[in-house]
């Protein structure tokens, strides 16, 4: 059985999950995104981010979780919570390396992430953004009880670049918890 540690992420980390994040869309996102951005933008635009993310504070306050599998980086989640208060606190980053996929590592930092926001922030919802042509994760969040917008274009994180993508919102955290346990 390996042994998966969730541990916090520090600024120290940044281009850790700098490479994660890249290593996850240029796997997840061929067909979605344009094939020249994930191959040549995506990696220094990531670790820009990270950096002023995690260093800066450029995004206001940030709780990023490492997933470690046997002590390798496998994964990671970011909440943010500042970032949207109409909608409840942000899971801004929900991503598992693809050596690491099939055995419910998602999951597990899905749960982490609203045991957090159940201590932290209580009474508030969860949510994120999907993109609309990400069917996989799509389902995966509709099968957690994930209450999805209708499709809405928005700006991805690349210059000019525009996406469609769906809000999906869990109002009740605690019946989340319990569709993860």
């Amino acid at each position: 059985m390996p042994d998966i540690a969730l541990i916090p992420a520090t600024a120290a980390d940044a281009d850790r999950l700098a490479a994660m994040h890249t290593a996850s869309w240029q796997h997840t996102y061929p067909g979605m995104l344009p094939d020249a951005y994930l191959r040549e933008q995506a990696n220094p635009e990531r670790l820009a981010a990270w950096r002023a993310r995690m260093h800066d504070g450029a995004d206001g306050p940030v709780e990023a979780t490492l997933a470690l599998v046997d002590g390798a980086d496998a994964g990671f989640a970011c909440l943010l919570p500042e970032a949207d208060p109409r909608y409840g606190i942000y899971l801004d980053n929900l991503h598992v390396l693809p050596a690491f996929h099939g055995q419910g590592l998602g999951k597990r930092l899905l749960a982490h992430c609203v045991q957090r926001v159940a201590q932290r922030w209580p009474g508030q919802p969860l949510f994120l953004y999907v993109l609309e042509a990400n069917t996989q994760a799509r389902e995966f969040y509709q099968r957690l009880g994930g209450e999805a917008s209708e499709p809405f274009e928005d700006d991805f994180h690349g210059p000019g670049l525009r996406v469609m993508v769906r809000r999906v919102t869990w109002p009740d955290v605690a019946a989340l918890a319990r569709r993860l346990a």
